[in-house]
């Protein structure tokens, strides 16, 4: 179960934010998504914006599956894809999209885009999301090595987002979850500005998510970010937590329902 989320979402250099986030909890299920308008092709908030609200539109109860959230994916595509037809002013907007349901241990997820979905457990932090850039799938062709990967000039540039021409790849994800388990959600603007040292240090200095946010965002802040930055924060609660909580305590002795929806926070 989730204990509690946090978020934050700035403009960072630019005049405009076309980052959104959101979480909430519906029927016993936490949710929460990051969307990053594609700023280069005009009506980058408005596709983000958009896409949030159908997301939330068409999530009623609990998610049974990581298709379920797959399909709400494609449904926000669809209605991007109408609208463009609509207004030719916005005819090539495109957005990234990423959303993660919780119900007790289990972590369901779908992604499109380059935002990213962390699992931060222990001494380990887990990409669990897979960018769908082209630097990404010429890493995975064998075309590009790990250091080149790092530094190649068209790292940014987007292969699958919501509102291209066509259907989007959308990947879905399903992972089990631990009690003190951190789940970091975040556009390229933030987590380009972080290394995965940084959301472990930041882990396991944090006792909630709010102090989680607050060292994010100020490591962030620190390193000037260029392009808007958002993040979505959640930890995983639960018995097991509490009790390994009291244990230190002891060893140092010794020796609802709630809804947040972000454009700019």
């Amino acid at each position: 179960m989730i204990e509690g989320g946090a978020w934050f979402s700035k403009p960072g250099a630019r005049s405009v934010n076309e980052d959104r986030c959101a979480y909430w909890w519906l029927d016993g299920m936490f949710y929460a998504a990051v969307a990053d308008g594609l700023g280069g092709m005009g009506g980058g908030d408005r596709a983000s914006n958009q896409a949030m609200a159908v997301l939330k539109a068409r999530v009623q109860g609990p998610a049974t599956s990581a298709t379920d959230l797959a399909r709400h994916e494609l449904e926000s595509h669809h209605e991007l894809q109408r609208l463009q037809k609509q207004d030719l002013a916005v005819r090539h907007m495109a957005t990234t999209l990423t959303v993660i349901g919780v119900k007790g241990d289990e972590l369901l997820a779908a992604h499109c885009g380059d935002t990213r979905l962390f699992l931060v457990r222990g001494d380990e932090v887990r990409q669990l999301s897979e960018d769908h850039t082209e630097a990404q799938r010429l890493f995975h062709e064998g075309r590009l090595s790990g250091e080149e990967l790092f530094d190649y000039p068209r790292r940014h540039i987007l292969e699958s987002a919501l509102g291209i021409p066509g259907e989007p790849l959308v990947q879905r994800i399903r992972c089990p979850l631990q009690a003190g388990d951190w789940l970091v959600l975040a556009t390229d603007g933030a987590h380009g500005k972080l290394h995965h040292r940084d959301l472990l240090d930041v882990a396991q200095s944090s006792r909630n998510p709010a102090q989680f946010r607050d060292a994010c965002r100020g490591l962030v802040e620190a390193r000037k970010p260029r392009d808007n930055y958002t993040m979505v924060v959640a930890r995983v609660g639960g018995d097991g937590l509490l009790e390994r909580l009291k244990a230190s305590l002891r060893w140092r002795g010794s020796g609802g329902n709630l809804d947040m929806t972000a454009s700019d926070g």
